[in-house]
């Protein structure tokens, strides 16, 4: 009965005319009513407690009654349905509301029954790093299917193959990468799965199923508990369920007051307020979740939000608190409602903070200084300084652009790519190889020449195996950004500062672009589309998953020195 539903609701989807699929539609629906009537009667038929089973499940035996008589109803009197096109499917009144009630409790139940096998997953000690890629693949490839249908797209055709692929990968991995105008080419229902797909990436996958599933089967065993720790680094094992909810919670908090700032915003600019409140939870979660996906043609550079400072403010705070990390806004926040047990904030924190200032600044200066009589030529010291800060701040993962990115000159093309690159910081809804990566590579590096055996942030010593892991995530990322470089350059034929700004900003999920997307070729895509997944899921995650991983050794060689420099 529930791929009876799934099928009922995706039917019209599958043809460009609704009149097409209204006889499939209409025999599914009317062998529904009755197999959910025979359905309630067999179990009150087979139970031994059929007493305590009605008083129990009475309103689902009112529906299931009801249906039954509808159903066979439906299925003598032929001239009951009316052929009526867009808001009718052939049922009328009563019939068709219980079919709807039916059709929400059947979806509103696999969704429990599915969300609920999730702690038998993890009860199998599936490989951590598997799971996440397992998470990610499977999303994106529901995505892709969603996108080929004729109702994703305005000329009812549906996405081929490798561009629904593309759009889908982008979006679970909260890049902003298109090949087709989000804005003109996708339906509302394409750009709602983009949406979907936007924030199950942004949050995670597992992050989000495993705390519904927490609600929906009493919560998970130490060894489950175990399993979720590897997938939210940093993390003790009796607070993962703790730390999934302030996850989920921060995640809508912040997503619902970005959503009051842009409706309110765009208030004079787009008056119709359907269109508006889609407009303002489109680009709210895209912002936050830094994916940089508009429903705007040219993003934010047109004139209507370039320079409009409430749109740059909103969007510029949201990528801020996505790219900062859950785990550094929620000590903050506890900081400042005087909940923190610490007398200070921890390293961690210390070190995002000082990144992000440090990277935001200087990169607006540079922006600033190159472009100066570029691309900013035109416009006043204010404005000049607010598109420099506000390509700073989208520049490190978040996609958004309220310039023309292809008319940066190279000098502030290569300031660009380096923010790329450096990114945001762990446990956050972006990508880059992560401020704290870079800063303790920094610090290693100061070490190492000042004759220091350790690494020190602020009177505390970092771990040689966090300086051994930074090394390890930068070596894996140049490899694999270097072999996607060489790919692009034999696969097409543009310049090469087109195609290094294209790979780069695929690996590290930052969304910006030269203008050279739409127009790649097949392989070209298929590269972007794997650089694309590997940033989002990390090397060090693909590596992890399919390493055969070696037992603690109590032994130890005889050490001999490497010339290295």
């Amino acid at each position: 009965m529930s791929i009876a539903v799934f099928v009922s609701l995706l039917a019209p989807l599958f043809y460009t005319e609704e009149y097409e699929s209204l006889h499939l539609v209409r025999f599914i629906d009317q062998v529904l009513l009755i197999a959910f009537g025979v359905y309630f009667y067999v179990r009150l038929v087979i139970t031994t407690k059929r007493v305590q089973f009605l008083k129990s499940r009475w309103p689902e035996g009112i529906a299931a009654t009801l249906a039954l008589i509808f159903g066979i109803e439906l299925m003598v009197v032929e001239d009951v349905y009316i052929l009526q096109l867009l808001n009718q499917i052939g049922l009328t009144g009563a019939e068709q509301t219980l079919l709807i009630i039916i059709q929400i409790y059947l979806v509103f139940l696999v969704a429990v029954k599915t969300i609920q096998v999730i702690p038998d997953i993890l009860a199998k000690n599936i490989n951590p790093a598997r799971l996440v890629l397992l998470s990610f693949f499977s999303v994106i490839m529901v995505g892709m299917l969603l996108l080929m249908l004729p109702a994703s797209t305005t000329d009812g055709m549906g996405l081929d193959f490798i561009d629904a692929l593309f759009m889908a990968t982008s979006a679970v991995c909260v890049t902003g990468l298109i090949v087709v105008d989000t804005a003109t080419h996708l339906t509302m229902f394409g750009q709602g799965v983009i949406l979907v797909l936007i924030q199950l990436g942004g949050i995670g996958v597992v992050t989000f199923a495993t705390f519904l599933a927490m609600y929906l089967s009493g919560g998970f065993s130490l060894s489950e508990r175990n399993v979720l720790k590897e997938t939210i680094s940093g993390e003790e094992v009796n607070t993962i369920s703790k730390t999934m909810k302030r996850i989920v919670i921060l995640t809508f908090t912040v997503e619902f007051v970005g959503f009051i700032a842009f409706y309110f915003s765009w208030a004079s600019a787009i008056p119709d307020t359907g269109e508006r409140l889609w407009f303002s939870l489109f680009h709210t979660v895209s912002a936050f979740c830094n994916a940089g996906f508009s429903v705007f043609t040219n993003s934010l550079a047109d004139p209507m939000n370039a320079t409009f400072l409430p749109i740059n403010i909103t969007t510029m705070v949201l990528v801020i608190i996505g790219g900062l990390g859950f785990t550094t806004v929620w000590e903050s926040i506890n900081r400042i409602t005087g909940n923190s047990k610490r007398k200070q904030f921890s390293i961690h924190s210390i070190i995002v903070f000082r990144m992000t200032a440090f990277l935001i600044v200087t990169g607006a200066l540079l922006v600033l200084l190159i472009e100066w009589n570029g691309v900013l030529a035109d416009y006043t010291f204010g404005d000049k300084l607010l598109l420099s800060t506000f390509q700073s701040v989208t520049s490190r993962t978040a996609g958004f652009n309220t310039l023309d990115t292809g008319a940066l000159s190279a000098g502030a093309t290569m300031i660009v790519v380096m923010l790329m690159v450096i990114g945001a910081s762990p446990s956050s809804t972006a990508g880059g190889l992560k401020t704290t990566t870079i800063y303790v590579l920094y610090k290693s590096v100061v070490a190492n020449v000042i004759g220091s055996d350790r690494v020190e942030v602020t009177n505390r010593t970092v771990p040689n195996a966090v300086v051994l892991r930074a090394i390890t995530a930068v070596f894996l990322a140049i490899v694999v950004m270097i072999i996607g470089l060489i790919l692009l350059t034999i696969f097409e034929e543009f310049t090469f500062i087109d195609i290094l700004f294209e790979q780069v900003s695929a690996f590290m999920t930052v969304g910006l672009s030269r203008g050279i997307t739409g127009d790649l070729s097949d392989p070209g895509k298929l590269v972007i589309i794997c650089s694309m997944f590997a940033g989002r899921v990390g090397m060090l995650t693909v590596a992890v998953a399919f390493a055969h991983k070696i037992t603690s050794r109590n032994y130890k060689y005889p050490e001999e020195s490497v010339m290295v420099a």
